[in-house]
């Protein structure tokens, strides 16, 4: 886990986890490049750390697959080709806070049951079962077509009534990081003071971003 902390930063920066389709309006290029780099994250990673840890490789799955929806989001050019990539990038986008917050809680030697992790897997998948419903049901678009910017494509959207439910589950998760890290320097469970400020920033970085 030392070893592949230091990438935990530049790999955050290459997503965030906020609505989807709001991200489309950007050029395909800067899409192509980041699932580039995010592929060649993926491969440092399984390559150059003999044990690997199951939540680090998810989290450094899960951001190519968002990118990779992304991208091909931004050169969809029909409505249906959209939505199947909006829920690409949703399928990654579900586990990255859950990966996250599995990985602080293992760097910071903080204790939880073995249950946890099950019942934020299922939870994840209920989010994005509700992201991906655009094109079977209303409940989080009730109105969503497709508008072409300067040759980039983004879905022009209504709201539903469970579109918050997304942000409700991602400040949740933030709001989990941020209170194990606390915690954990209550306890003062961290490693070293260095453990605790890659997480803290890494973060505070995908928060930002």
């Amino acid at each position: 886990m030392k070893r592949t902390l230091p990438f935990f930063i530049p790999l955050l920066t290459l997503t965030g986890c906020h609505a989807v389709g709001d991200k489309s309006a950007g050029l395909s290029a800067v899409y192509i490049a980041t699932c580039v780099f995010s592929l060649l994250l993926l491969g440092v990673y399984a390559l150059t750390v003999r044990r690997k840890d199951f939540w680090m490789l998810v989290l450094f799955s899960a951001v190519p697959v968002v990118n990779i929806g992304y991208h091909w989001l931004s050169v969809c050019r029909t409505l249906d080709c959209a939505l199947w990539a909006n829920r690409l990038s949703y399928l990654g986008s579900v586990f990255l806070p859950l990966s996250m917050l599995m990985i602080i809680l293992n760097v910071t030697n903080i204790r939880y049951k073995r249950w946890i992790p099950w019942a934020l897997f299922s939870l994840a998948l209920a989010i994005f079962a509700v992201a991906a419903s655009p094109g079977f049901s209303d409940i989080y678009y009730r109105e969503v077509s497709l508008e072409i910017v300067n040759g980039v494509s983004m879905l022009d959207k209504v709201y539903g009534v469970l579109h918050p439910l997304y942000m409700v589950y991602l400040l949740g998760y933030f709001a989990a990081m941020v209170g194990v890290i606390l915690c954990a320097a209550v306890k003062k469970t961290v490693p070293s003071t260095a453990h605790a400020l890659i997480v803290a920033f890494a973060v505070l970085v995908n928060i930002g971003v």
